[in-house]
């Protein structure tokens, strides 16, 4: 299925919901959105799960907004099992990922997206015939399971798509379900990587040939430039956060060792996730502040969009006793710096 940035609507003053932000998760397929969505929304980020997902997020992204290319980590084992089986354990360049990479250089307003780490997406085991608990008896709670991916080539592909996502300087929208200390092993690894190749880079500019009067010099604006040099995409966005609130600071201090600020980290809630009704939820919200919450839909029907985003409006007005209007407009404003407030342009 296609993962979608919900839409941006457009601005009205008959419901509150039309001043909302550009919710950044919904689903639809490449059929669900009809004539009419172009005179609803103003536009949409389409987002992707799987390579089968490209065309059909290409050819809504021609009607509507920017597109979005990546592998969600629930389908990420058929995508090793697809390329040449398994190249992505560490041996040569990945088919997926070459692909990845020259579909978002080909759209160059595109983002890196939905990408992540599962830690509770499972998949049952097939038991031996001679194990005396393959009965038809057998409890679930019995049953062999297994992460449908293992965590280790998740980390792998996930860090590869966030280097890339840095590379290419685009955000990146991360799924992450308990595994939020992998997720920051993964948010150092791709800075060290990335320091990594710019002090190499830096190494080498300093032979260019300069005299020694002009070394110092050059060393002074390398070391200015090495602490504005983003390690990590310019931003990044937390799909359906399911973390708890003291993960949030963790996460911030991360992404600060990389040079990005909080106000280009982004925390999204869904009501057609479960997590969105939590008695814990509220207090998340207010934790993390109106300035870096997005509101999303994350269905798979584009036309029941609209009750979902009023429904995001009004939940988040409450938990955080807000009038429903400047939630809309804050919302609406967040997701716009998310989206449309990077340069887009690859580091050098």
């Amino acid at each position: 299925d296609v993962r979608s940035l919900s839409p941006m609507p457009i601005p009205s003053t008959a419901d509150p919901a039309n001043k909302a932000a550009l919710s950044p998760h919904k689903h639809c397929n490449d059929s669900s959105l009809p004539p009419t969505t172009t005179a609803v929304f103003a536009g949409a980020a389409i987002m992707s799960t799987h390579p089968r997902d490209y065309p059909a997020v290409d050819s809504v992204v021609t009607k509507l907004r920017e597109s979005s290319y990546g592998i969600h980590p629930w389908f990420l084992h058929e995508v090793l099992n697809d390329d040449n089986d398994g190249d992505a354990r560490g041996e040569g360049d990945d088919g997926w990922l070459v692909d990845l990479r020259q579909r978002l250089i080909d759209h160059p307003d595109s983002i890196v997206g939905e990408i992540g780490l599962d830690g509770a997406r499972w998949r049952e085991v097939e038991e031996d015939d001679d194990d005396d608990r393959t009965g038809g008896d057998t409890k679930i709670w019995e049953r062999k399971r297994m992460l449908s991916c293992p965590m280790d080539d998740q980390k792998r592909a996930f860090e590869q798509q966030l280097l890339l996502a840095a590379e290419l300087q685009r955000p990146a929208s991360i799924h992450v379900v308990r595994a939020w200390g992998d997720l920051l092993d993964s948010l150092d690894n791709v800075r060290d990587t990335m320091q990594r190749r710019h002090t190499s880079k830096g190494k080498a500019a300093q032979d260019c040939g300069c005299t020694e009067d002009e070394k110092p010099a050059l060393r002074r604006h390398k070391k200015k430039e090495a602490k504005q040099r983003l390690l990590l995409p310019p931003k990044i966005y937390f799909h359906a956060f399911s973390g708890k609130a003291g993960v949030i600071p963790s996460i911030l201090a991360a992404c600060e060792k990389a040079h990005i600020t909080r106000d280009n980290i982004f925390f999204g809630f869904a009501p057609a996730i479960p997590n969105f009704y939590s008695a814990k939820t509220p207090s998340i919200m207010k934790h993390i502040g109106i300035r870096q919450l997005v509101l999303e839909t994350d269905l798979e029907d584009a036309s029941n969009s609209w009750y979902d985003l009023k429904r995001g409006v009004e939940g988040l007005a409450l938990a955080l006793d807000m009038n429903v209007c400047e939630v809309a407009e804050q919302t609406h404003e967040n997701a716009e710096r998310l989206y449309f407030g990077y340069s887009g342009e690859a580091e050098r």
